[in-house]
């Protein structure tokens, strides 16, 4: 009988880090992965390993979106299986933040439309992400959210008049504690953050956004077993 072991809560940038219980020795198994976005949509990965689910998700029917619709960045709950070669399965489902506790969002429009999202903490950092007009924008605030929960402070750019990415940056220096290093970034040049249901190519890259994280002095994400 297998048993999935470890409830593997956390950010959902971070790895599964489960294992199997009750599994012959060198069993070749199935990890299988499923979550409902906010428009409803199913997203499904299987894998190798539990941490290989984070880089394999693809939509269940080809009418979903580039990017699982994540809009609310309440918590997401992963329904997650484990079978053998011989039919044996378990299941779990953990559920996974954007969000960390005191991470706060906050609307912006005037002069500069975008979204603000400040950590619970001292920022280590401040990003400008300009995502006006930008391909696959609706990335962008998940990635905001996990970067924000592992203490940036990140300004997500959607408009405004003149010059907002200037503007923001202004405004983010302006801020109470605000950190003594801004950058800037297009949304084209963010990457995926992993654990985030995308689609096509190229595929998440975890250690480019490890690297990011390492840039901007952020919270690093779990280590794999």
């Amino acid at each position: 009988m297998l048993e999935i072991r470890g409830a593997s809560p956390g950010l959902l940038d971070d790895p599964l880090l489960l294992d199997v219980g009750g599994a012959a020795p060198r069993a070749a198994l199935t990890w299988r992965a499923r979550l409902r976005d906010d428009d409803g949509f199913v997203w499904r990965a299987t894998a190798d390993t539990p941490q290989g689910l984070l880089d394999a998700w693809a939509p269940a029917k080809a009418t979903a979106g580039a990017v699982a619709a994540l809009r609310s960045l309440r918590p997401v709950d992963v329904d997650v299986r484990v079978e053998d070669p011989d039919g044996a399965s378990s299941s779990r489902t953990v559920t996974r933040t954007l969000l960390a506790d005191g991470v706060k969002v906050r609307r912006w429009r005037d002069g500069i439309a975008g979204s603000l999202f400040l950590p619970g903490h001292a920022a280590a950092s401040a990003l400008v992400v300009d995502a006006h007009d930008a391909d696959g924008a609706a990335a962008v605030p998940p990635a905001a959210a996990l970067l924000a929960s592992r203490g940036v402070l990140v300004f997500v750019v959607t408009g405004g008049k003149g010059d907002p990415v200037a503007a923001a940056r202004e405004l983010a220096a302006a801020l109470p504690a605000a950190p003594a290093t801004i950058r800037e970034r297009a949304a084209g040049n963010l990457p995926p953050a992993p654990g985030l249901p995308r689609r096509g190519d190229p595929p998440a890259d975890p250690a480019a956004w490890d690297a990011l994280l390492a840039e901007l002095g952020a919270t690093p994400r779990r280590v794999a077993r």
